[in-house]
């Protein structure tokens, strides 16, 4: 027995150090924030990715999801190119950003010297979708009867959206005219960047508004100053305040325009690192404050981890790069 001792001291001792080990590895696989969070929205406020990132802020804070503060940033400009060249150019892991279909578009453009390659998926949390409005007062009643009217006048009719050409605003409607048979020469599109087109398009300087649901559109058709003419959507929306609306499908077109909403870090972001922001976006997600978010706004549900989200994004890009080069808007 007493021979055994030392053997057994050994084998307590290893142990312990193996557990150290395992403690400590687990220690260093692990990441939070050093400091408060900076959730930037690469575009002006009250647009979408501004909307999107202080809605998922607001459900950080409120449901004590971090244990630092989480604060959102506005960094408009280039559709988006002057936030991610901010991201990537800081490189902090306490800066990340909300993002959406209209990144995949800008980028095939060439608006940013960044690709989508080029940064780190986080999370997607919801799919919002596009639309075609026009002001309560316009002539048209549905999306039919514009696009006719167009077909006959185009010069009587001019477009805004809140992205530079090539932007999914852009290309969302020139996709639906060209299947509408409007040429798209035939198409005046005046770009909004700074207000996104809806103070255009209430002043009378423009006709149509080409957006997204979630870009401020639904507060200005509650008011009552603009008709929604169709949703972007394969099926009619869910949502109480939106299911009245009608889609493009419905009427005649075969248009669905998906505009994914999510969060993305910057390039050098580690594996622990994006393990935890995925985690809280999760719970986001899955909150039932979300879930009022979404419906406020005509969101759908749509959570995506970094990996899934990842294999989406490249497939995301692949389609839209057909329809770009289609309508000669890729840039080579």
């Amino acid at each position: 027995m007493k021979k055994l001792l030392p053997f057994l001291i050994l084998g307590l001792f290893l142990s312990a150090c193996n557990e150290t080990d395992s403690t400590t590895s687990q220690e260093e696989e692990r990441w939070e924030p050093e400091a408060n969070v900076e959730l930037v929205a690469p575009a002006r406020a009250g647009g979408g990715w501004d909307t999107s990132a202080r809605m998922i802020a607001d459900v950080i804070m409120e449901q004590n999801l971090m244990d630092q503060d989480i604060g959102v940033v506005n960094k408009p400009g280039g559709t988006g190119a002057v936030g991610w060249a901010y991201i990537e150019n800081v490189q902090d892991p306490q800066n990340i950003f909300t993002t959406s279909t209209t990144m995949v578009f800008s980028m095939l453009a060439g608006n940013s010297d960044y690709n989508w390659d080029d940064m780190t998926p986080i999370a997607n949390l919801a799919a919002d979708y596009g639309i075609i409005a026009v002001r309560e007062d316009a002539p048209w009643d549905t999306l039919t009867e514009l696009m006719e009217d167009y077909k006959e006048n185009p010069e009587d009719i001019t477009v805004t959206g809140g992205n530079t050409p090539g932007g999914f605003d852009h290309v969302q409607f020139i996709d639906l005219a060209q299947e509408a048979g409007i040429p798209m020469e035939d198409i005046s599109y005046v770009a909004d960047q700074s207000s996104g087109g809806i103070p255009n398009l209430l002043s009378g300087n423009v006709d149509v508004l080409t957006s997204k649901l979630g870009s401020g559109v639904i507060e200005q058709h509650r008011a009552g100053d603009i008709r929604i003419l169709a949703v972007l959507s394969e099926d009619r929306l869910e949502a109480e305040d939106v299911s009245d609306f009608p889609t493009a499908v419905e009427q005649g077109y075969d248009t669905v325009f998906i505009n994914w909403r999510g969060v993305y870090g910057p390039s050098s972001l580690t594996d622990a690192q994006v393990e935890y922001y995925e985690d809280i976006m999760r719970q986001v997600s899955e909150s039932d404050q979300f879930a009022d978010i979404r419906d406020q706004f005509g969101w759908e549900e749509m959570f995506m981890g970094s990996e899934e989200y990842t294999e989406f994004i490249r497939e995301e890009v692949e389609e839209n790069r057909v329809i770009m080069d289609e309508l000669g808007l890729l840039d080579e």
